[in-house]
């Protein structure tokens, strides 16, 4: 089993938003290869309902103990390497 600090260090953690709203935002799992370029796992949630530590233990919980993410955390798994995604410099609301 992984360590949650081995974890973090493979984690990439951004916010995302204005002053009004944001979101913070973590990536997991980067992987670059000939086939495959990106990440597959992301957690995203409002700040307002989710601080980054608690998004980081939910990621945690999701990829390493297998439980589902709650319902005010938006997520995106990536089946195949082919589904591979990348971070996005801005996000849209």
């Amino acid at each position: 089993m992984i360590t949650k600090k081995e974890f973090k260090s493979k984690c990439s953690f951004h916010v995302y938003g204005n002053r009004k709203v944001k979101l913070n935002a973590i990536y997991f799992d980067w992987k670059f290869t000939k086939n495959a370029i990106g990440f597959k796992y992301m957690v995203k949630a409002a700040t307002d309902n989710c601080t980054k530590t608690e998004l980081f233990n939910i990621l945690y919980d999701w990829v390493v103990k297998k439980i589902e993410p709650v319902w005010y955390v938006n997520y995106r798994y990536a089946e195949t390497d082919s589904q591979r995604f990348k971070v996005k410099l801005t996000e849209s609301f």
